[in-house]
């Protein structure tokens, strides 16, 4: 009875004292550019982490930059430094990088004491008149864009259409259009030959600052009808709710 008693008080102290590993991390502090480029200059151990997906990251980066995509970090933790001194500075595009991208809570997760996230993406990066490279540049291609409101008349003419809804598998379950499949950006470089040819094929993204990319790696993988919503799933549910995007 004395051993089950003990047992009891050290399952209490471990339940009230201890912490899951990262559950009370802070959110990185967010850095300015110019303030990443001094550590440069200044030849610090820094490591940019870009956590677009594929396709966005060999198209723009910050020179020298490791892609490891948010939804992509069970594959590529490995490729975080061993070094756990490294300064690590991630970025995405024009939305905010979220303390939540789960590359970043990996890294709080091994032990890294210097992690920081850059203010404005590579939007701000590029503003403020830094370099980027291109390793694989996607050429943009116009193509038609479906108003929210049109959406539907659009499906009625062309009834085979294909809707792919290019946002992550959370967020596909969160919410999507009826009859939209889910096929991530991330991943699209490799999913891409699933898709039918013979078909007319309508992407969807979160708010419609991806999908124009993809529209135009589609086309130059030699899908000749793509269409893009335009806005996105933000300008769908406006237009649900009775607005106007």
């Amino acid at each position: 009875m004395r051993i089950i008693k003990y047992f009891f008080i050290i399952l209490i102290f471990l339940v009230m004292f201890i912490s899951p590993a990262g559950a009370d991390q802070k959110p990185p502090p967010r850095i300015e550019p110019r303030a990443v480029v001094r550590m440069m200059d200044n030849r610090e151990n820094i490591l940019l982490i870009n956590v677009l997906s594929f396709l966005e990251c060999m198209d723009s980066r910050i020179p020298a930059s490791l892609c490891i995509a948010c939804e992509e970090t069970r594959e590529k933790a490995d490729l975080l430094p061993r070094d756990r001194n490294v300064k690590l500075v991630f970025y995405g595009g024009n939305a905010p990088v979220e303390a939540s991208c789960e590359i970043i809570r990996e890294a709080q997760r091994q032990g890294f004491a210097n992690i920081y996230i850059l203010k404005g993406g590579l939007t701000a990066w590029k503003r403020a008149g830094y370099e980027v490279e291109s390793l694989n540049r996607i050429p943009r291609a116009q193509g038609a864009a479906i108003k929210p409101g049109n959406l539907k008349t659009w499906l009625n003419t062309a009834p085979s259409a294909l809707m792919i809804d290019l946002r992550s598998p959370a967020a596909y379950q969160s919410y999507h259009i009826t009859g939209a499949v889910n096929m991530p950006l991330v991943s699209l470089h490799r999913t891409y030959q699933d898709l039918p040819w013979n078909r007319p094929l309508l992407v969807i993204d979160a708010d419609g600052s991806r999908s124009f990319l993809a529209a135009s790696y589609l086309r130059r993988k030699g899908f000749e009808n793509v269409r893009r919503l335009e806005g996105g799933m933000a300008a769908w549910q406006t237009w649900n709710k009775g607005g106007t995007p």
